[in-house]
């Protein structure tokens, strides 16, 4: 099979970096096909919607698509050079290996025999890190079906033999949060249909984490009922990182590993000029524990914030315990929504801190409420990692994504030899553990 394909790119609306992000293709053999479109935008449903609308009533050949952008050229482009890839297989198998061409990702890492029965699969919730993870192991994504008709039901199927294999699910479930939980549970049960040995969901974000309890009477425990569906569908293993409540491992009877990257985020401060006139800081004394664990592994003071939530979610602080005289604050948290945390910097510059606030941030959730706050001119750098995907159109020019893709690698494989995974745990794990080396 061949397919012709042109790359889609997209960018900050007024920037100058622009960014492969998909692709327009169609049948190689078929220049009269009506053109498919793979992308990497599921969060900006009225962008995707509005391609593909215009992709079905325009009906342009590949070389004529750039019709299809009119109205979107100041966040996306079509290169004009048609590339062909031709391999065995089906669609989905091609799609995938032209993807990772267009990613960049065109060198595979190398795995043992005893691994080839490793098979990874991507929902459309993050395929740039499951490719990365994919291509870190030696091993292909396996080739899947996922689409949505047009009264938005979703369909799954799995174009790969997966019998007896130990299989891996990669699928975070950022927004749209219920289409991609969708897309996750479906794909476990298409899996344990076609007879997969053990299957490991990797949900790097976890949907609905923050809904853990009954702040009030008669509230629905979300989080719980998520791990209620994903055990009922026969998930084997569940692995997440930085989940916003602990507690919710115990919602699970299946095994939990409860990933951390903090040692990922504090590496990259490691070697930091400012770091010796540096202190963490606290947003509030739910993350007190794991601001612990960034001032412990670089060796710098901890501050801790108290806030409260006022009517309309605005947030107060109303103490900062610790010294940031002078200091230069590295505010830490786990999800960064709305952006609420960036408004507690201002106690903290009241109090003495510089003016240079780096921000390192697990889940880069980003609301479009929280763009316009990273233009703050105290703000240095929000780093945050890619268990959620930022698509070139949120990528601010002062955000600085890190991978957990070698985190996830190193966890696959111990988990599918029987090794121990613990040393994830250590505060210098990147650097022991060779996640900066090639795959």
């Amino acid at each position: 099979m061949r397919l012709a394909y042109r790359v889609l790119q997209a960018r900050w609306p007024g920037g100058d970096d622009w960014r492969n992000w998909g692709m327009v293709y169609r049948p190689a053999e078929a220049p009269s096909a009506p053109l498919s479109l793979h992308h990497n935008l599921d969060e900006f449903q009225e962008l995707v919607q509005c391609l593909l609308r215009q992709m079905r009533t325009q009906s342009p050949s590949l070389e004529q698509a750039d019709c299809i952008l009119e109205g979107l050229g100041h966040v996306c482009r079509l290169l004009p050079e048609v590339h062909e890839y031709a391999a065995e297989g089906p669609e989905s198998a091609l799609v995938n290996a032209i993807e990772a061409r267009v990613l960049g990702l065109e060198r595979m890492g190398q795995h043992e025999p005893s691994e080839d029965d490793i098979r990874i699969l991507a929902g459309r919730a993050n395929r740039p890190l499951a490719q990365a993870v994919a291509h870190r192991l030696g091993v292909p994504l396996t080739p899947l079906t996922v689409r949505s008709f047009p009264d938005s039901e979703t369909y799954v199927q799995i174009d790969a033999l997966v019998r007896k294999a130990d299989v891996f699910v990669i699928q975070p479930c950022t927004a749209p949060v219920n289409e991609h939980l969708m897309e996750l549970l479906l794909m476990v049960d298409a899996l344990r249909r076609a007879s997969g040995a053990q299957i490991t969901a990797i949900i790097p974000y976890f949907p609905y984490a923050r809904q853990e309890r009954m702040a009030q009477g008669r509230e629905a425990i979300s989080a719980r009922l998520v791990a209620t569906m994903l055990e009922t569908v026969g998930v084997d293993r569940v692995i997440y990182v930085d989940i916003h409540a602990e507690a919710t491992q115990g919602f699970f009877t299946v095994p939990v590993d409860r990933l951390q990257s903090y040692a990922i985020l504090a590496d990259y401060f490691r070697d930091k000029p400012f770091l010796r006139d540096a202190v963490i800081v606290s947003p509030d004394v739910g993350r007190a524990r794991l601001a612990g664990l960034y001032a412990q592994a670089l060796g710098i003071p901890l501050v801790l914030m108290q806030k409260r939530r006022e009517a309309g979610g605005r947030v107060e602080t109303t103490h900062v315990v610790g010294d940031v005289r002078d200091k230069v604050p590295i505010l830490i948290d786990d999800i960064l929504a709305s952006g609420s945390v960036l408004t507690q910097v201002p106690e903290l510059l009241k109090q003495g801190a510089r003016p240079e606030v780096h921000v390192a941030i697990t889940h880069p959730v980003l609301l479009p409420s929280s763009l316009p706050r990273l233009d703050a001119p105290w703000l240095d750098e929000l780093v945050v990692t890619d268990t959620v995907l930022v698509p070139p159109p949120k990528r601010h020019p002062k955000v600085r994504i890190l991978s957990v893709a070698p985190m996830l690698a190193y966890t696959i494989r111990g988990i599918h030899r029987g090794t121990s995974i613990s040393p994830l745990w250590q505060a210098d794990a990147p650097r022991n553990l060779g996640f900066y080396d090639q795959p």
